[in-house]
């Protein structure tokens, strides 16, 4: 039978154990010794739940005593101590660190445990599946190794050690140590401690609008090395968008459906032998989604100059905003329009003739503007195609100029025919806070000056109302 074959019949035997079953963490004591001369020791605990086959691996080694009066035969402080070569024996000291070929590989067990201080790693060449005896401590937090190593354990006593063998004194031109540091490992028992249930605190239970880069976070968990976060769009936990482990107690994700989907999150912690039962399940819900445009087509071709925008009534949003700009990039003086509206239309009068523009819109919830639509363009009609809009054929009610504005803006309405017309401002409450006009106008486009100096800065609603027409758009006074 091949040493590989039965390596895995011996892990299958060494999992399914009554002992193993519950994940218990064995644990080592590693004398340590330079020259017959005792320098202390270092206690480990190995992590059976993230790496078993490492800690296996490990445990029948330490069973043979295959360890003992092996050496740390590499030191660089700031960085690791490394040992476990079978070679450190009694082989030259050049071939210290390169191994046996003849020993067991073991397969690579990634995880997404932080390469911390203290923590222990699989030395291996540059096949991930080639690590054997041979393991490292890490002095330092070696964020640069992370995903690339197994971590399969950590010191919980004996770190004064570990720091002391870093900086023995060194071959020159090598990392080995002048005198030998040899190890002896003996299996000293078990650790079957569960962590801690976390408690979620970011973002908080019931939060509405969240968009791209969603923040999670929970107090830090002693001895977990690993925390299972998952999220779902059901509080069973049966349609999971994220489930994953992960080496901090904060991590962000990078984005969720939008369109006012409620998400359900917990998370629980892995202390590498134990995992603890889930936190209390947390909801949020996405916020609207981007607005989808419907006129002018995108890349039309001799568009009016007074043209009218349209879009999508979107769920959940309470305005928009409007942009149009004469650059792709929206930037400085390429925007020429960025206005908020109430409503799903937007007329735009005496644009450039055969000119090329760009236009977008985002709605705005009432706590949050959500994300922008899809840029279209479009190039206007030309000088002699653009005819004589200046009698309107319809009514309409414009946005006001400038906004926001403090503490004067300009209303411009359009009426198809004369007759009689009303303007009223309300707050975003309700309360009628002026009358601007009321009373009969010609037919066509006119222009009626609003000062707000006696009104606080916030949002407000204006409404234009016609014997056949009605309708109202959002201006924002700032002052």
């Amino acid at each position: 039978m091949k040493r590989w074959h039965l390596f895995l019949i011996l892990t299958a035997l060494f999992m399914c154990s009554s002992l193993y079953a519950q994940f218990a963490k064995p644990r080592y004591n590693i004398r340590c010794v330079r020259e017959g001369v005792f320098l202390g020791d270092i206690k480990v605990e190995l992590f059976p739940l993230v790496a078993p086959l490492h800690t296996r691996n490990f445990d029948s080694l330490v069973t043979i005593q295959f360890y003992d009066s092996t050496a740390f035969h590499r030191v660089v402080p700031n960085f690791v101590i490394q040992g476990g070569d079978p070679n450190s024996r009694h082989g030259d000291p050049s071939t210290w660190g390169y191994g046996d070929s003849s020993q067991i590989s073991i397969p690579a067990e990634f995880s997404n445990i932080i390469h911390a201080r203290g923590t222990l790693g699989a030395a291996r060449d540059a096949n991930i599946n080639s690590a054997n005896s041979q393991f490292f401590v890490n002095l330092i937090e070696n964020s640069g190794l992370n995903g690339l190593y197994t971590v399969y354990g950590k010191v919980y006593e004996g770190m004064d050690i570990v720091d002391s063998i870093a900086l023995s004194p060194r071959v020159p031109g090598t990392e080995r140590p002048v005198k030998k540091i040899e190890m002896f490992i003996t299996h000293i028992g078990y650790n079957n401690n569960v962590p801690a249930v976390p408690v979620p605190s970011s973002p908080p239970d019931g939060f509405s609008g969240a968009t791209g880069g969603l923040l999670f976070e929970w107090p830090e968990i002693p001895e977990a090395v690993l925390y299972k976060l998952q999220v779902a769009l059901d509080s069973g936990f049966t349609n999971l968008v994220y489930n994953n482990s992960i080496g901090r107690n904060i991590t962000t994700i990078g984005s969720f459906e939008q369109g006012l989907k409620k998400h359900y999150w917990r998370v629980a912690s892995n202390n590498g032998g134990s995992l603890s039962g889930y936190s209390p399940v947390r909801t949020f819900t996405t916020g609207i989604k981007p607005p989808t445009l419907i006129s002018p087509p995108d890349s039309a071709e001799g568009v009016s100059i007074n043209p009218q925008f349209s879009w999508e009534e979107l769920p959940g949003a309470v305005g928009y905003r409007f942009q149009l700009a004469t650059s792709p990039s929206f930037f400085g003086s390429a925007l020429i329009i960025n206005q908020l509206i109430t409503g799903v239309n937007y007329s735009v009068f005496n644009l450039a003739p055969n000119k090329r523009y760009y236009w977008r819109v985002r709605g705005i919830a009432s706590a949050y503007e959500g994300p922008l639509s899809a840029t279209r363009t479009f190039m206007t009609a030309g000088a002699s195609d653009a005819g004589d809009e200046s009698i309107p054929g319809q009514t309409k009610l414009l946005q006001n100029y400038p906004n926001p504005f403090n503490p004067e803006t300009n209303i411009d309405f359009q009426i198809a025919e004369p007759g009689y017309v009303k303007i009223e401002i309300f707050s975003l409450l309700g309360e009628n806070v002026a009358t601007v006009a009321d009373g009969e106008y010609s037919e066509g486009r006119h222009s009626i000056k609003f000062n707000a100096g006696y009104l606080p800065t916030g949002g407000y609603i204006y409404k234009l109302t016609t014997n056949h027409f009605s309708d109202k758009k959002l201006m924002l006074l700032v002052k």
